[in-house]
């Protein structure tokens, strides 16, 4: 029983990693403007990172005898990273980013 709520919980947070890498990506295309060159740019470099994160927590959860949840499998939760209608609005996602 332990070891199924780990399972669990190691996918959550694999989810959750994979979650911020799509909310990252879309963010650092679809940002507008002068200033928001520079949040782009930090978005995209921790890309990789989070990247590496969701890798060693599916790693973790083969070992233990799990199976890694697929993209019809994983919850979608981060209402705060979404992509904003205002594009033009770099204050709201560096917020977010920061929060992170």
């Amino acid at each position: 029983m332990k070891q199924t709520k780990i399972v669990k919980e190691l996918c959550h947070a694999y989810a959750m990693e994979l979650e911020t890498v799509q909310n990252y990506i879309a963010a650092s295309v679809n940002l507008d403007g002068v200033r928001s060159d520079v949040i782009k740019k930090a978005l995209l470099a921790d890309v990789p990172t989070e990247l590496m994160h969701a890798q060693q927590l599916a790693g973790r959860i083969k070992t233990i005898g799990g199976l890694v949840p697929g993209s019809l499998d994983l919850p979608r939760s981060q209402k705060s990273l979404q992509p904003r209608k205002d594009t033009t609005d770099v204050v709201a996602v560096l917020k977010e980013y920061e929060k992170q």
